[in-house]
């Protein structure tokens, strides 16, 4: 089994660190004033959402092995049979998807019958394509 990390952009790196650092001025802030305790549930939804704002950085990975593509991303996870990929293209589209950049491989592949997509960016796109046996086209 091969694992790939997603590849990921400046300004996502940029916009967590960002807003982790606000989330954490308001915890200071609420330390020093010493209102934690009086507002138990501010502190507790800024803890969680530092938290959820890392979890895709350390947690979005696609997995290679003989049989399936797995990926991996928050709660989320996919699991595409190999023999169901009909092509693996590159593409900038920006919707929603378990990638953390915009230089994004687009996986084409059929569930029950129906063709899906799925978009990915792995830190290396040629690795990632041998390992998946396709060729990435343009």
């Amino acid at each position: 089994m091969q694992t790939f990390r997603s590849k990921k952009d400046w300004w996502v790196l940029a916009f967590v660190i960002c807003m982790s650092g606000l989330l954490i001025q308001l915890l200071l802030t609420m330390y020093a004033k010493g209102t934690m305790p009086a507002f138990p549930v501010h502190t507790g939804v800024y803890f969680i959402t530092i938290f959820v704002l890392w979890w895709p950085v350390f947690n979005t990975r696609y997995q290679v092995d003989a049989e399936r593509l797995q990926i991996r991303c928050m709660f989320l996870k996919w699991d595409i049979p190999r023999d169901s990929i009909q092509k693996i293209s590159k593409t900038n589209n920006s919707v929603a998807s378990p990638a953390l950049s915009l230089k994004r491989l687009k996986i084409d592949y059929l569930q029950a019958g129906q063709p899906k997509f799925v978009l990915v960016s792995p830190k290396d796109q040629t690795k990632f394509s041998q390992a998946l046996g396709m060729e990435i086209t343009d």
